[in-house]
């Protein structure tokens, strides 16, 4: 056993962690099984492997005489559950006591989403996004409905009282006109009885001169 290991071993020196990844063929669904290599670093031959999953020991492997690492399997199930996996290795230290290393950098296992989920959920949002577009052009033709239906009544208002006002001046000038047409009509009466009262015929007056006067006429003309 090279001196380095049982440095280690002692407790003189701090034991290094292990190298961990996945190896192919990577799993694309919780039923397809998780490969995942631990190896320790070099001199640590034929040394126990421990796997844990979130804290929790998953399994234990003893790599051969001749080699440095293992690899995991796990199957599917509940030990083949994705998320964080990190692994240890024990060497035999003093007094026949396992001394264990420190632990390795975390690999993350994840899982692809299936295709059925990733075209439902972009079916679900496009609906959504439908409904929405629809809801909110409902909400903007109900507006201008509302608001063209207020412009209407308000123009048929306008149009009632112009109506109205015109009316009344209709009315009004009837009325007028009417007065005017009975004035037109009673004022030649007047005038002719005028006439007739002030230009009736005179009589000669008998004069005693000897010269004659000259005859009076009396016309319709005169008087106006």
């Amino acid at each position: 056993m090279p001196w380095t290991v049982l440095l280690f071993a002692a407790g003189s020196l701090a034991i290094p962690a292990p190298a961990i990844f996945l190896v192919p063929p990577y799993p694309k669904s919780q039923e397809d099984p998780i490969h995942i290599s631990c190896t320790a670093p070099k001199d640590f031959l034929g040394v126990n492997f421990t796997l844990y999953r979130e804290g929790q020991i998953v399994q234990l492997l003893q790599a051969p005489a001749n080699q440095l690492g293992v690899i995991f399997n796990l199957s599917s199930g509940g030990t083949a559950s994705g998320g964080k996996f990190w692994c240890q290795y024990s060497v035999v230290g003093e007094h026949s006591q396992p001394q264990l290393s420190d632990l390795s950098q975390p690999v993350h296992v994840s899982f692809p989403v299936p295709t059925w989920i990733l075209a439902l959920s972009l079916s679900l949002a496009g609906a959504l996004l439908l409904l929405t577009g629809l809801a909110a052009f409902a909400v903007v033709v109900r507006r201008v409905k509302i608001k063209n239906l207020q412009r209407k009544r308000e123009q048929e208002s306008c149009w009632a009282q112009i109506n109205f006002t015109t009316s009344d001046m209709s009315f009004d000038n009837s009325l007028f006109a009417i007065s005017t047409k009975m004035t037109s009509e009673e004022d030649p009466a007047a005038t002719l009885d005028a006439c007739a009262g002030n230009c009736g015929p005179r009589k000669r007056p008998t004069s005693t001169s000897s010269s004659p006067e000259p005859p009076e006429f009396s016309t319709f003309r005169a008087c106006q």
